[in-house]
């Protein structure tokens, strides 16, 4: 997290006209300068930039767009609040704090960005000179003239071992900086290092600001292997985190309301090369959860495009796993197994392509003809079942229970066609979603030596108990003996806090625990980022149970105004509170603003959940209540618990 001092620094050192003057055409006009606005569809130069007592403001006087320069990474490449500060701080030449307690190791950004520009560079001449002739026939075999080499920045790692290494240390960069951005590789026997690309047709790759991060590197010779090199992961370049040509296709994209993802880089360039700009690729990893979030940034229409095969098919199922939880409509395209989209576009062109594009289904459609398939493989009734409730499992697990009603019932009527029954067996058959992952109460010492295969759950109802892989049983199903000694097991008494057993609390506490734990994160986020902006209405009555983050929440809210994130932390550490358990919170709280969501929304969105898992630990309280009841023939007190429920 930055001070206000040091955001105050960087936002002086920043010049605003070359920051934007980095996207758009920005020209002087008298003291100030004028550009075409981003913002809406300007057709003549509307947005002004200008300086006032020494900061740089833009404002646009047709659509009313206005900030500094943070805001304009934020509004136009969509980046947080944080990204900004280090984008801009990268430009001015300023180093950026790290976490405390944490020291700075190794080369800074803009460092390690010089050494990939300068092997960029390399590359590039290498390409063009008369070494490179094989290199360049190659690319235009493929579709590349000598322009597009260009515009894409196209390249060649030449034959041999040493060209690449000595030529950028001659330029005064050390051999350990090299290694660490996967340019050279140690000599396994001898002295020295050698390149890591060699004989390659090179593709750079870059971020979202269109840096040189990167490189994948195809072969020239059929006979080499592996067809396809990328660069190892380093502090710049995480495969997980970053989309091939993103750079460029970020305002497509939003332009289009709709993103095409391939499998490769080739294929998203074929894409490109064919005038579908839209196109980004994954770098030779599955679809992840961020690769999804920097999608929603600029669209809420997402294809997923892959091969036919047998891979393609289990990396499209694995994407639609993840995108299926964002804010996306997703549809999904399979190839014909044996073409890729660079095949399709060479040999159909972009009317064959289109037309491959509009098979694609909805991912939740394709889902379910897959499962058909997967059914009518089945080998037997036993085993159709067991492939029915896994993928049962899936969907709930993907979201069915959050999904509208209409939506559930399409699927269940669908579901029941694939196995010839009724909609409402099915959904007799669906389980609840796998509880969320959290971190589990550590047992006192003095409990330790004890360890049953079960545990005996601490929610309020104490009906339920867990098993070692997670998975919640009834009271009644578990055999008496796996049960703790003298622990009543239909759940009349009250379950202790801390069982006897010294094993997990029930998932019914840890989801609570994650979900208050989470609101504590964006509470302290917002201190950080809005210190003077009062606490938003929707703090108003919040109640975390767990100790000690009530304590913390309480004690943050107190302080209405002002840096209040350090001044609760000081305070905690004057106290004697664990130094690394106050890094561990602070950390937590940065990686929450490093979401693309405004602090004040991470704070909504953290209390809604809080109040959902809250309601949905009353409703299994009163369902508890009410089968006791029925158990007992005391209607009188089902029907207050029925009323309670209808009121709310």
């Amino acid at each position: 997290m930055f001070d206000r001092d040091f955001i105050q620094r960087v936002r002086d050192a920043v010049s605003l006209p070359d920051l934007i003057g980095r996207d758009h055409r920005v020209e002087p006009q008298g003291r100030e300068y004028k550009c075409i606005c981003p913002f809406h569809n300007d057709t003549k130069p509307s947005l002004g930039i200008y300086e006032r007592h020494g900061q740089w403001r833009y404002k646009c006087f047709a659509c009313g767009a206005s900030g500094d320069c943070f805001t304009y990474l934020m509004e136009y490449h969509k980046m947080s609040f944080v990204e900004a500060v280090r984008e801009c701080a990268d430009l001015a030449g300023i180093e950026v704090p790290t976490t405390p307690g944490r020291r700075q190791e190794g080369p800074d950004r803009r460092t390690m960005l010089d050494v990939m520009q300068a092997a960029q560079d390399f590359f590039v001449q290498a390409l063009a000179s008369p070494a490179g002739a094989e290199a360049r026939a190659t690319f235009v075999k493929r579709g590349y003239d000598e322009e597009a080499q260009r515009e894409l920045g196209l390249g060649f790692a030449p034959e041999g071992w040493e060209n690449l290494v000595p030529h950028l240390m001659g330029r005064g960069i050390p051999l350990n900086l090299l290694r660490q951005m996967g340019l050279a590789k140690v000599r396994q026997q001898g002295d020295g290092a050698y390149d890591a690309f060699r004989n390659r047709l090179m593709f750079p790759i870059r971020d979202t600001q269109g840096r040189v991060v990167a490189f994948g590197g195809r072969i020239v010779d059929p006979e080499d292997n592996p067809k396809y090199l990328n660069s190892p992961e380093h502090p710049l370049f995480f495969k997980g985190k970053l989309l091939y040509g993103f750079d460029v296709a970020a305002k497509p994209i939003e332009n289009e309301n709709l993103a095409i993802v391939c499998e490769g880089y080739t294929d998203a360039l074929a894409c490109h090369r064919f005038g579908f700009h839209h196109a980004v690729a994954t770098l030779g990893t599955a679809m992840t959860s961020d690769h999804a979030r920097l999608l929603e940034r600029r669209t809420s229409r997402v294809l997923l495009l892959f091969d036919g095969d047998t891979a393609g098919v289990r990396a499209a199922r694995r994407a639609v796993e993840i995108t299926f939880k964002q804010n996306l409509d997703v549809t999904i395209c399979v190839l014909p197994e044996g073409q890729d989209p660079d095949d399709v576009l060479r040999e159909g062109g972009p009317d064959a392509f289109r037309a491959q594009l509009d098979r694609a289904v909805d991912a939740l459609e394709w889902l379910l003809s897959e499962f058909a398939k997967d059914a009518d493989g089945a080998d037997g009734d036993a085993d159709r079942f067991r492939r029915t409730e896994r993928f049962l499992l899936e969907l709930a697990n993907l979201g069915f229970h959050s999904m509208p009603a209409l939506r559930q019932d399409f699927v269940l009527r669908r579901i029941g066609s694939i196995l010839e029954t009724e909609p409402e067996t099915v959904k007799s058959m669906m389980p609840e979603p796998r509880a969320a992952a959290a971190v589990e109460d550590k047992p006192t010492s003095n409990l330790s030596q004890s360890s049953p295969s079960m545990a005996y759950a601490s929610s309020p109802s104490g009906e339920m108990v867990e098993g070692p892989n997670g998975a919640e049983f009834e009271v009644f199903d578990i055999p008496p003996e796996l049960l703790n000694e003298g622990q009543p097991a239909n759940g009349h008494a009250e379950a202790p806090t801390q069982p006897p057993s010294g094993l997990t609390s029930s998932p019914a506490d840890r989801r609570r625990r994650h979900a208050e734990e989470t609101v504590l994160m964006a509470l302290l986020a917002f201190a950080e980022v809005e210190p003077k902006s009062p606490w938003p209405e929707v703090v108003r009555g919040l109640n975390i149970q767990t100790q000690p983050l009530g304590d913390l929440a309480q004690r943050l809210l107190a302080l209405d105004a002002g840096p209040r994130c350090s001044v609760l932390l000081d305070e905690l550490r004057r106290q004697g509170e664990d130094d690394a358990t106050l890094r561990h919170w602070q950390s937590q709280a940065e990686q929450l603003l490093r979401s693309e969501e405004p602090p004040r929304l991470l704070l909504e969105r953290a209390i809604e959940d809080l109040h959902l898992v809250n309601e949905r630990e009353a409703n299994q309280r009163a369902d508890s209540e009410a089968k006791k009841a029925a158990a007992a023939g005391d209607f009188s007190a089902l029907d207050a618990i029925r009323h309670r429920r209808r009121m709310g």
